[in-house]
């Protein structure tokens, strides 16, 4: 595992941040239900995104290098609102893929157990 995919306490808070939020956003898209949680969810990605720079873009890398969504460019692409029912779905897809890449990082042990790379079957936990 390598150690930039070995995360601190706030670090992993933060990321279950963004996984609410991200989840939130998808949601509320597909039910078409309350613009107010929408709204609210942008706010707490933006924050996060304005706070936790440094982490979000340590997980872009990650992200790319396992051929992954980045949270770090669906937040960004979050500020362009979709045209019609095709961009809503690759948004709301593309926040999930991005919550599924988070999830696996909060699934990593607390501390690098070797430097070997997992498989993909070890991936999935």
């Amino acid at each position: 595992m390598p150690l930039r995919m070995v995360f601190t306490a706030t670090e992993r808070e933060r990321m279950a941040v963004v996984i609410n939020n991200l989840c939130f956003y998808a949601s509320q898209m597909v039910i078409q239900g309350s613009p107010e949680i929408s709204q609210r969810a942008l706010l707490n990605l933006a924050k996060v995104k304005n706070e936790q720079e440094a982490l979000l873009k340590r997980l872009d890398e990650v992200a790319r290098e396992q051929s992954d969504e980045s949270p770090l460019r669906v937040i960004e692409d979050l500020a362009h609102l979709p045209n019609d029912v095709s961009q809503m779905l690759t948004l709301v897809r593309r926040c999930l893929l991005a919550s599924a890449f988070l999830g696996h990082c909060l699934a990593q042990p607390l501390h690098p157990a070797s430097a070997e790379s997992p498989s993909l079957e070890k991936r999935l936990h």
